[in-house]
């Protein structure tokens, strides 16, 4: 379980391993970056309508004003132009840009990165719509097949026809394969993005609305299009591993990265080991009650001693407490001489600037203003600024 205290969370939208933060979209819309050793929790939007995170772990965030926030290597920045519409779907990509499908007439799929010129692509599609892992590649559903459009307009887009409507598309990790869910017919498709043509599919006992993918490639789970249930599908096998029941959201079912199966099963969150040789299922734990909590899978581990964070939180409260050390943190380098003056330059501009030597061997040199003894008043210290900042709390 996540410690510290939370309001009410309606999503998890991703961990960034190795920042140490889980991203959280709460009730009220804010999105908020927990630190997975400290417990602490700040707000890095206010307000939100999208939010996604890219495969280097940074945090997209995109407001009601179109005002995009990320987060990357727990620097936060307000870009200063806004997207051109806000998204119906929102991807991260590599180099710290974003992937932004806008549905209007046309769908139009727009690549932007902070302080550049975006690249606007048009599709005459409406359907379901995926992204490669490394968000160089969209997958677009149509009536008779899929669209795979490149976001950055290097290559213009090409037509795969299928048999039977489209309704669910997925990526595989490495973005080599894409597997087609389609309405009133069995089974799953595979598309090759190189090729560009239909593989051979994967059997299933019928239709799939929905599909998930494990990190690696090794599993797919599929929804059936009646009923609450799960199919567990052995990709390299190309086989039906077996059926469990389970209802579906957000967050679960889940493939971990050992290959452990989460799903709910009642009021309970249970885990389910594959036997490959005999392909049959084995229960491997059970969490009593934890079906009314939010899950998110990672390969993040505490180092510290905290506990292992596999659960999200489901409690409000205040997250400011009393007697607090906080501080506004301006950056964190391994460069001493470089930290000391930017702090000595940060005093000359009449800051209460200092540097805090490590404390751990894998620290930097934190250029900080503070300490402050409240949340509020150093977070009134760092909106003045006028540049990245973020609120730091030393370990007891």
């Amino acid at each position: 379980m996540l410690r510290g205290r939370l309001p009410p969370v309606e999503r998890v939208i991703g961990v960034d391993p190795e920042a140490e933060f889980v991203y959280l979209r709460t009730e009220k819309s804010e999105i908020l970056a927990y630190d997975l050793e400290s417990g602490r929790a700040d707000t890095v939007a206010p307000t939100a309508v999208r939010a996604a995170l890219g495969p280097d772990g940074t945090l997209y965030a995109v407001d009601t004003a179109r005002r995009v926030t990320s987060v990357a290597k727990r620097v936060r920045f307000a870009w200063p132009q806004p997207l051109g519409a806000i998204p119906a779907e929102l991807f991260g990509a590599v180099n710290q840009r974003l992937v932004a499908v806008v549905r209007q007439d046309l769908t139009r799929i727009i690549a932007a990165g902070a302080g550049q010129a975006p690249t606007v692509r048009e599709v005459a599609l409406s359907g379901d719509v995926a992204a490669s892992h490394w968000g160089d590649l969209l997958a677009v559903a149509g009536d008779s097949g899929i669209t795979l459009v490149d976001p950055l307009g290097l290559r213009d887009p090409a037509f795969v026809r299928l048999e039977q409507h489209p309704r669910a598309l997925a990526f595989s990790p490495s973005g080599h394969r894409i597997y087609v869910a389609r309405r009133n017919l069995a089974g799953l498709g595979v598309v090759d993005r190189f090729e560009q043509r239909e593989l051979d599919g994967i059997a299933l006992p019928g239709e799939a609305a929905t599909i998930r993918l494990d990190p690696f490639g090794r599993w797919l789970l599929a929804r059936p299009a009646g009923g609450d249930s799960v199919w567990i599908v052995d990709l390299p096998l190309k086989r039906l591993a077996g059926t469990l029941p389970t209802t579906w959201q957000l967050d679960l079912p889940a493939v971990g990265p050992d290959g452990t199966v989460l799903l709910r099963q009642g009021d309970d969150v249970v885990a389910f080991r594959v036997d490959t040789t005999g392909a049959t299922l084995h229960q491997e734990g059970r969490v009593a009650g934890g079906a009314a909590d939010l899950w998110v899978v990672t390969r993040w581990r505490p180092r510290w001693g905290a506990p292992p964070a596999t659960a999200g939180a489901a409690a409000a409260a205040d997250a400011a407490g009393t007697g607090e050390i906080l501080y506004v943190q301006v950056s964190v380098s391994r460069n001493i001489a470089w930290s000391t003056e930017m702090a000595q330059q940060l005093s000359r501009a009449g800051l209460a600037a200092r540097v805090l030597t490590p404390t751990r061997p894998d620290e930097g040199y934190r250029v900080v203003l503070g300490p402050y003894g409240t949340r509020a008043e150093a977070e009134a210290i760092g909106r003045r600024l006028g540049r990245p900042y973020w609120i730091y709390q030393p370990e007891p």
